[in-house]
């Protein structure tokens, strides 16, 4: 019997809904029903000593989650309290002081801005607490007689603390899980924007290249591996050349098939329109949550005016700068290629250098980590030159017939040689190559990361092509903008779920693989619900 996907739609939209409810519930259980404001303990030490208290949501405990009472009076029965601001003490301990001793605990209260007070008396601390090594409890009346022969005595709860409530625990998951399936029941994976564009997507010139696509979509990836700790070192830089390559290359494209197109007023305001609706609005609500919401007043509006770019947002000033060259370049190129056809080519290249000699002098500079950042504007030149020698051959009879096809199997070769080198390179595990640094020497690597793309489009059947015209990749590659924008907050975001949850270090190829795919289902939304909407 033959299943088809739409057949089997029921069954995992239950599947889905089901999956759903229990990770609401779960959240429920150790955001809300196990979370506590404040504790007060109610005890008699013999000598002056402070309480310190232990909370997590596992059994290990660590310094960072924990709060000292104020000191107790040697003799006196006090109350003292802490504040641990509403986090989550699903396991809970008590170090009694510092010091051997006899200690009396009368009773115990937690609050919760959820639930009504937990109060623990002598009894039920008798019952719910262990006791910690060399240390021995004992009930008398309406206390709890703690005896301790080491130091650093403790008592820990039993089977964790959670607040039970009918609401919380069944009634509000129930709600939000049948909004959920509401979605579900609605939601189409082929009309949801940051898939269908994967299936679908055209640019603006009336060209598509899935391989491109998925180009964009591993030098996102060779960022993220950079910021997680996997060849860190450069490989980083290789996904951020790639970007600005890319930008060059496509960009120039219009200016190739139709070089008048740089005199004309209302093509160029459509294209100014255009990069600013690409870059603004998703640019613009990251840097309002990173600085605004944060209070950095002065940082957000030099920001906002691509006057600053601090951490990894330093490239989008640089974008900015490359999109208002943008019209100047392919002026000069037409202007050139009237007077002799190759003309153009050979001085871009010139351009090229000289641009990244300039940069390397450090005299086009831009600001971002309060410092000033060389300008890797050669590189966005470099995308620019492979895009007009493209479109060149492209007009050449010869480029088409059995010799440009070996030609291009050739240069699909090399390209996949340039790949693999800058890779190696990047990765710094060659001592004999540390000279070639990328971040140092971003001028051939970045004529290497645009010549990479010539031959990816121009040899679309080679292994190369293929494999960046995989799925995974184009689907990344799609929502590449936002995923660069969010990929660091939401590494800290994996990381400290693990370590606050958990209790556990993430490696770097489960930090790769946890966080890319957290922030790839958030760059979808945020492609799908702010980019695109401005960009059509």
């Amino acid at each position: 019997m033959q299943w088809s996907i739409r057949g089997m739609r029921p069954l995992f939209l239950v599947a889905g809904t089901l999956i759903f409810f229990l990770l609401i519930k779960l959240a429920i259980s150790y955001t809300v029903s196990s979370s506590f404001f404040r504790v007060f303990i109610d005890a008699q030490f013999e000598q002056p000593e402070r309480v310190q208290v232990y909370y997590a949501a596992h059994s290990s405990f660590s310094e960072r989650q924990s709060k000292h009472t104020e000191e107790y009076s040697g003799g006196l029965r006090e109350s003292r309290k802490v504040d641990i601001n509403n986090h989550v003490a699903r396991q809970f301990r008590l170090d009694l002081g510092d010091s051997p001793g006899t200690v009396r605990l009368y009773g115990l209260r937690l609050t919760s801005f959820f639930f009504p007070e937990m109060y623990f008396s002598a009894r039920q601390i008798a019952e719910r607490f262990a006791p910690g090594p060399g240390v021995k409890m004992e009930l008398r009346g309406d206390y709890v007689e703690v005896h301790s022969s080491s130091a650093d005595p403790y008592m820990q709860i039993r089977g964790g603390l959670q607040h039970h409530s009918f609401f919380l625990s069944w009634g509000l998951p129930l709600l939000v899980t049948l909004c959920f399936y509401l979605f579900l029941s609605s939601f189409s994976s082929r009309d949801f924007p940051a898939t269908a564009d994967v299936l679908q997507k055209q640019s603006s010139a009336g060209l598509h290249f899935a391989a491109l696509d998925g180009l964009r979509g591993f030098a996102a990836l060779c960022v993220l591996a950079e910021h997680v700790g996997i060849l860190a070192g450069g490989i980083g830089a290789l996904g951020v050349h790639l970007f600005f390559a890319l930008s060059g290359f496509l960009l120039a494209i219009p200016f190739t098939r139709r070089p008048e197109r740089a005199f004309s007023l209302s093509y160029m305001r459509a294209y100014i329109l255009r990069r600013l609706k690409r870059i603004i609005p998703m640019y613009y609500t990251v840097i309002t949550v990173l600085f605004l919401f944060r209070h950095k007043n002065p940082d957000v509006f030099r920001h906002y005016l691509f006057l600053q770019g601090d951490g990894y947002l330093w490239t989008v000033p640089q974008e900015m700068l490359f999109y208002i060259l943008l019209p100047i370049l392919v002026l000069a190129l037409y202007l050139l290629v009237l007077i002799q056809k190759w003309l153009g080519l050979f001085t871009l290249l010139i351009a090229i250098v000289v641009a990244t000699d300039l940069s390397h002098k450090g005299l086009i500079t831009l600001y971002g980590n309060g410092e000033h950042r060389r300008v890797w504007v050669g590189i966005f030149m470099s995308g620019m030159f492979f895009s007009y020698l493209y479109q060149t051959l492209q007009a050449q009879a010869c480029w088409h017939e059995a010799r440009g096809r070996i030609f291009r199997q050739a240069i699909a070769v090399a390209g996949t040689l340039a790949l693999a080198f800058l890779v190696v390179v990047a990765s710094r595990q060659i001592p004999a190559l540390h000279p070639l640094d990328i971040y140092q020497n971003y001028g051939y690597s970045g004529f290497l990361a645009a010549f990479i793309i010539f031959t990816v489009i121009s040899a679309q059947q080679s292994l190369l092509a293929r494999f960046m015209a995989l799925t995974p990749l184009r689907a990344a590659g799609v929502v590449s903008f936002s995923f660069y924008l969010l990929h660091p907050t939401f590494i800290v975001f994996c990381d400290e779920i693990a370590m606050y949850y958990f209790n556990a270090d993430l490696s770097p190829i489960v930090r790769f693989f946890v966080a890319g795919i957290v922030t790839y289902c958030f760059a979808a939304f945020t492609y799908s619900y702010i980019e695109r909407p401005f960009m059509k």
